[in-house]
């Protein structure tokens, strides 16, 4: 009898084994182990199904953290210069990410990419479910307009219509030498955009204005200056949700979460991009090791748009700590197939 359980090798031992990988954060591990108790499974046992669903909800879990995994190696790549090694990253991390938010930033540092690759291109998962969720990106640049017909102010409108609150009005009534402007920084010249808005800029202050010259600064490496361009944008408009997030974006950058902290906190007291900002606010936990806490806020998120990325992290910290069966609740109720 004692062999025959050291050696079997049936789904339920699968799974078992996959979740104690998993538990561990050997997330390639932990997916073999659960794509072997997916293929041992009998999917005509009156359990089958709801087993399956369990077994690749936890695919999904490890998927997600092998994704950012390798997302962090490409951002390492490409500041490092080696920009196929980051190709094949980035790549890897389409392959594996259920989780937009995840797939948002591969699509972005590819943007990156391209501008010192050209002919660099990257694959999107087919027939997966990823874009059922909501992304935390308020402004994902995901909009082709070379080759369209369109003239500069109907491309500017495309650009600036998924911003947040009022900014698309707002950028709007800055004018036609401003969308110039932003039209030359979306296009990848910095030099013309800069000197366009700090042109306007010398005319009056703005938020926009700021923002928009604090963001070339952190393309350009100048993460100082753009701090300082940030701040003074927010003594202007403390309620500029761009200007907010990319502050904590910044000081997250950075590792200074305790000052993160206290603007994540006002913002959703404020209701600024209060979703985004509880989703910072829950990885910001995590990352320090405050389980109780991360567990506390992304459970909070779980009735937002933001509810599937929020269960995907709630169901990791659950796993890590011991809670095995909470985890398998909200993936069930969360994270079930949408597609």
């Amino acid at each position: 009898m004692f062999f025959s359980k050291l050696f079997r090798k049936d789904a339920a031992s699968c799974l078992e084994k996959g979740e104690k990988l998993l538990a561990a954060g050997r997330f390639a591990e932990a997916r073999l182990s659960l794509e072997d108790a997916l293929e041992r499974l009998d999917a005509h046992s009156p359990e089958g199904a709801t087993t399956a669903a369990v077994i690749r909800e936890k695919m999904v879990v490890a998927g997600n953290r092998l994704a950012e995994m390798n997302l962090q190696e490409a951002e390492h790549c490409l500041k490092s210069g080696e920009f196929a090694k980051a190709e094949e990253h980035l790549n890897l991390t389409l392959d594996l990410a259920d989780d937009v938010t995840i797939r948002d930033k591969a699509v972005k540092s590819f943007a990156l990419l391209e501008k010192q690759i050209p002919h660099v291109h990257h694959h999107e998962k087919k027939g997966g479910c990823g874009g059922c969720g909501g992304s935390t990106s308020q402004h994902s640049e995901n909009i082709e307009l070379e080759d369209d017909g369109l003239n500069d102010m109907d491309r500017f409108e495309l650009l600036v219509r998924p911003l947040p609150g009022d900014l698309p009005e707002r950028y709007a009534d800055l004018g036609e030498e401003f969308a110039g402007g932003y039209l030359a920084a979306h296009g990848g010249d910095q030099m013309t955009a800069e000197k366009v808005f700090e042109r306007l800029l010398a005319s009056g202050e703005s938020d926009i204005l700021l923002y928009e010259l604090a963001i070339l600064s952190h393309q350009g490496g100048d993460g100082r200056r753009c701090e300082t361009l940030l701040r003074r944008a927010l003594a202007l408009n403390d309620t500029n949700p761009l200007c907010n997030l990319s502050l904590v974006q910044l000081l997250t950058e950075n590792g200074r979460f305790t000052e993160a902290v206290p603007l994540l906190e006002r913002m959703v007291e404020r209701d600024i991009l209060p979703d985004q900002a509880g989703m910072f606010l829950g990885e910001i936990y995590r990352v320090q090791g405050e389980s109780d806490r991360a567990i506390a806020q992304f459970s909070q998120l779980l009735s937002t748009p933001l509810k599937r990325e929020a269960a995907e992290r709630l169901v990791g910290l659950l796993e890590t700590t011991g809670r095995s069966q909470e985890a398998a609740l909200v993936a069930k109720q969360y994270l079930k197939g949408c597609c």
